[in-house]
């Protein structure tokens, strides 16, 4: 197989076949978006087959590529205005048929050169060793009927490759875009937060770490007692306070970044996962083995009494990770790892919930919003996997990864995907689009748990990524309960 492509209607693998036809061991068994690589050892996504970099040990997702047919309405390793060479490489062609040998085997001047070009092409017609072809210029694609050209919507057909925010498509072309808060790279493509450097909060055993993701500077933020684990934790973007789990005494406490006053918010609680809706000032939390997702504000103080309230409970199997939405439609997603793994929405007061999927989820330990491109990230821990969806439950993509084995939790910032490794007792980072370009960014004697990247002060946009309660802002906003506490005496959840 040098290239393969998935029906995601039917789920059907379709491929198209080189001279060296790869003879898989039976025994290795590949989800259906994935292929063997030659010598059985492993799989690797079907994106990644002849993409001109080795993900095979053996390098067989390569072999053979060069010679596939640049066949009407079928994928190609070369552009629709361009020829395979036998040996590899991709020629213009315009060079073909022209006397001179571009391609290192010669096969540019071969077989039919000498026919001329009588058929009347949309575009451009060039001699070339099959005979006489149809070619499109730069952007389009040959149609079926081998004349005709249409146009290559990249923005639909690269998915979310294309731009790492908003994708424009024009005829043959396309251009990147970003959201206000971002500039674009000098690579047209991806989107950079502008003002000062993107901090990641860690939780790092008994630590909380500060990591420049341009710098890789590293600062101690806060401590706590060395018999204690500062567990899933969450960030306030307006108080810069810093909120986390306490497994040793039940209770979720913070401390502020600013004035270094430490409190506690509720005890008696147990917890996976915690999120802070900064613009509602509120904090939530699900309960796995309670099946709850319960709240609190944020301004609530310990006074030997719970102050909280269960906003969701009943038909709910173990849930896991939470994320926060809350300027876009006050919404709120977690995974349930129980018998039945899914991902579900909600409203942040508990009503209107919804089933976001339920297929082919084994453990969906960690969730991140990624909302410039309107997607959900998971890391499964039983399947290794990376997957994401759009937030309606379509357009799912699933990538197996050797390396996600422990994922306790993840976020997206500025196209990369971070994740804690509780096994592997590392942070680590990877291509949100590809899964490739695999990054260690801190690797400590203990597990890590919690991490965020925050702004400063109070954000017209922001980046906030926690292990275990990951969000990513867009722009300052309100929500119900913004104004007077939505006219409530104590709680007030949002309901748009």
């Amino acid at each position: 197989v040098c290239s393969a492509r998935v029906d995601i209607h039917s789920g059907d693998l379709y491929w198209l076949a080189s001279a060296h036809p790869r003879t898989p061991v039976p025994h290795l068994s590949c989800p259906r978006t994935h292929v063997p690589c030659r010598d059985g050892t492993e799989c690797v996504a079907q994106e990644y087959m002849c993409d001109g970099e080795k993900d095979c040990a053996d390098g067989s997702d390569e072999d053979g590529c060069a010679q596939l047919c640049d066949t009407p309405g079928q994928p190609s390793p070369c552009q629709s205005h361009e020829y395979s060479c036998g040996l590899g490489g991709c020629l213009n062609a315009s060079l073909l048929c022209d006397g001179r040998q571009d391609c290192t085997d010669g096969s540019d001047e071969a077989g039919n050169c000498s026919v001329s070009c009588q058929q009347s092409c949309a575009h451009l017609c060039y001699p070339s060793p099959q005979g006489p072809r149809c070619w499109c210029d730069q952007g389009y694609q040959l149609a079926e009927d081998g004349v005709s050209c249409i146009d290559i919507d990249e923005c639909t057909d690269r998915s979310e490759g294309a731009c790492s925010q908003t994708c424009l498509n024009a005829p043959g072309s396309y251009s990147c875009g970003c959201l206000p808060g971002y500039l674009l790279e000098p690579d047209g493509h991806i989107c950079k937060l502008t003002g000062p450097e993107p901090i990641l909060l860690v939780a790092m055993q008994s630590e909380v770490l500060s990591y420049g993701l341009r710098s890789g500077r590293e600062e101690v933020l806060l401590a706590a007692d060395k018999d204690r684990v500062v567990f899933s934790l969450d960030y306030d973007l307006v108080e810069r306070k810093v909120f986390w789990m306490d497994l040793a005494t039940e209770s979720i406490r913070w401390q502020d970044l600013n004035l270094g006053k430490k409190g506690t918010l509720v005890k008696g609680v147990k917890s996976d996962c915690i999120a802070v809706d900064w613009l509602g000032r509120n904090l939530y939390w699900t309960d796995g083995a309670a099946g709850q997702v319960l709240a609190t504000r944020l301004g609530a103080a310990w006074r030997g009494t719970p102050e909280y309230t269960v906003v969701m409970d009943g038909d709910l199997d173990q849930p896991h990770s939470l994320v926060l939405q809350p300027l876009a439609g006050e919404l709120l997603y977690w995974s349930e790892v129980g018998k039945h793994p899914r991902l579900m929405e909600a409203t942040m007061d508990g009503s209107r919930r919804h089933e976001l999927l339920a297929h082919g989820l084994g453990w969906p330990t960690a969730l991140a919003l990624d909302l410039p491109t309107w997607r959900i990230f998971w890391l499964d821990e039983k399947l290794g996997s990376v997957g994401s969806a759009h937030l309606d439950g379509t357009s799912v993509k699933v990538l197996r990864l050797g390396w996600v084995q422990s994922p306790f939790a993840a976020a997206v910032c500025e196209g990369q995907l971070y994740w804690s490794e509780r096994k592997a007792w590392s942070v680590q980072k990877l291509d949100k689009t590809s899964g490739k370009n695999r990054t260690v960014l801190l690797k400590r004697h203990g597990q890590p748990h919690g991490l965020q990247v925050p702004s400063q002060g109070i954000p017209e946009h922001c980046c906030t990524i926690f292990f275990g309660a990951p969000t990513l802002h867009g722009s300052a906003g309100t929500n119900s309960c913004t104004k007077n506490n939505g006219g409530c005496a104590q709680l007030c959840l949002p309901n748009p």
